[in-house]
């Protein structure tokens, strides 16, 4: 049995941790969400343990555990990226769930690291880059490339054919259009409909979507 630890603290990680349990008892998942590692001076975070700091996970892949990344937020998304990358965590000790509740197609493309939460649904063709949190109820259409470590929270909609660069951060219910280039480390805001391109570095919101600032790049852990 795999044993899962995620790189996180409240939030996404304890969510996404307790889903990876409970398809382990409800649908017999070969996996066990074990505990955290974070580099808050804490042991615990909502009660789940805390194994140790961002820089012992050389430690634990030695000892065979998976891991999963998710500090994330909108803004920022640069320095988090290299915090992932400096940690140096092979694929193969990267752990990849797809929760039994959720629909991904077949010829869908999921790289090592990836998280498919309940209800959510990814179509043909598409391909999702490593590291990347679909959350539960989001909606994934056909034939998307998606880079590495894009966040889309919880009813998020996605189109087809879109072209989707690394860092993208997606806000509850917003919905791009298909046929669209989100530029790399942008944000939609909450409820946000996308009916255009949208560049690098921007947080875009708004019904149709439209500039609002450029993104923080300030880590908040």
């Amino acid at each position: 049995m795999d044993k899962v630890i995620i790189i996180g603290g409240s939030g996404a990680a304890i969510v996404i941790g307790e889903a990876i349990n409970h398809a382990k008892e409800k649908f017999g998942l070969n996996a066990e969400f074990v505990g955290l590692l974070n580099d808050a001076d804490v042991s615990e975070i909502n009660g789940v343990p805390v194994l140790g700091k961002t820089a012992d996970a050389a430690n634990f892949i030695k000892e065979g555990y998976k891991f999963l990344f998710t500090i994330y937020k909108m803004g920022g998304q640069p320095g988090r990226i290299k915090l992932f990358r400096d940690l140096k965590i092979p694929d193969e000790s990267m752990f990849t769930f797809v929760h039994p509740l959720s629909f991904v197609s077949p010829s869908a493309k999921l790289a090592p690291g990836v998280v498919v939460m309940p209800n959510a649904s990814i179509s043909c063709g598409t391909k999702i880059g490593k590291c990347c949190l679909i959350m539960s109820n989001v909606t994934i259409g056909h034939d998307n490339n998606i880079d590495e470590h894009c966040f889309f929270t919880a009813s998020s909609c996605l189109g087809s054919y879109l072209e989707i660069e690394e860092g993208v951060w997606v806000g509850m219910n917003g919905t791009i259009r298909g046929k669209q280039k989100i530029g790399k480390h942008s944000a939609i805001g909450i409820g946000s409909i996308v009916t255009k391109d949208v560049p690098e570095n921007e947080l875009w919101i708004g019904s149709p979507a439209k500039f609002h600032k450029s993104v923080n790049d300030k880590i908040t852990m």
